[in-house]
């Protein structure tokens, strides 16, 4: 599926106020071509990533409370194709900083998510993962080492 259809399908059941029907924005999601993510900084792909994020919080919002492991997967889901993209050496080197940026504050968030559950047994080792997996990735890419802040971009 090209870039475009993808985004009017999001679009489509944004615009018509489906907020109830998540299965159906579950399934856009999961569709996001690979282009939503780069290698080229363009509009339409700007869009399309802000969108695909967007969907992916609301699904999170739509099942944190009642289906736990679900909305942990989708933060894990999120989390590594937002990785995945921030890894890519081709990629714009904006796309890949919006991309970090946007998966620190969702570590943060599954943070917060893993302590706010009733079996802290478990989802204490779900943070130990998040936190490791996030220290790995940060390292691997020298991203907040000094000389090297966010590779010369301007904020």
């Amino acid at each position: 599926m090209d870039l475009m259809t993808w985004q009017d399908r999001l679009s489509g059941w944004h615009n018509n106020r489906k907020y109830d029907q998540v299965e159906e924005l579950e399934m856009i999601l999961y569709q996001v071509p690979s282009s939503a993510f780069g290698p080229d900084l363009t509009d339409a792909q700007s869009k399309a990533l802000a969108c695909w994020l967007d969907g992916c919080l609301r699904l999170f919002q739509h099942t944190r409370y009642q289906h736990h492991h679900k909305a942990f997967q989708t933060l894990q889901y999120t989390c590594a194709k937002l990785e995945q993209a921030a890894i890519q050496a081709a990629a714009d080197l904006h796309i890949r900083d919006w991309c970090l940026r946007r998966l620190q504050h969702l570590t943060v968030l599954a943070l917060e998510f893993c302590s706010q559950q009733d079996d802290q047994t478990v989802w204490k080792q779900q943070a130990t993962k998040v936190i490791q997996s996030h220290i790995v990735l940060m390292r691997s890419l020298n991203w907040n080492e000094s000389g090297k802040h966010d590779h010369g971009l301007c904020h």
